[in-house]
């Protein structure tokens, strides 16, 4: 009679396992999909970031061009002479 206790034991205890195991791999699944799909938005809002900044830096540049330009223009206005090596 033990024996037939402990093997529907062993049963009961391996079945339990197996679910465990098989809603474990689906969890896993899961999560590995969504990390993937969080790595994919992450690449995407890195490469949008990159993008815009590339056109801010570029924005700044000129409008710092038409700045040192006007600040130029200003200064020869006034007097300022022409430092050597600069046209």
């Amino acid at each position: 009679m033990e024996a037939l206790q402990t093997v529907i034991n062993a049963l009961v205890v391996g079945a339990v396992g197996l679910l465990l195991a098989r809603m474990t791999q689906a969890l896993r699944q899961d999560l590995t999909t969504q990390i993937s799909d969080l790595r994919s938005e992450v690449h995407e809002v890195r490469s949008e970031l990159r993008s815009e900044i590339r056109e801010v830096r570029s924005d700044l540049q000129s409008e710092i061009r038409e700045v040192r330009s006007d600040l130029t223009r200003v200064a020869l206005a006034v007097g300022a002479e022409r430092r050597a090596g600069h046209q």
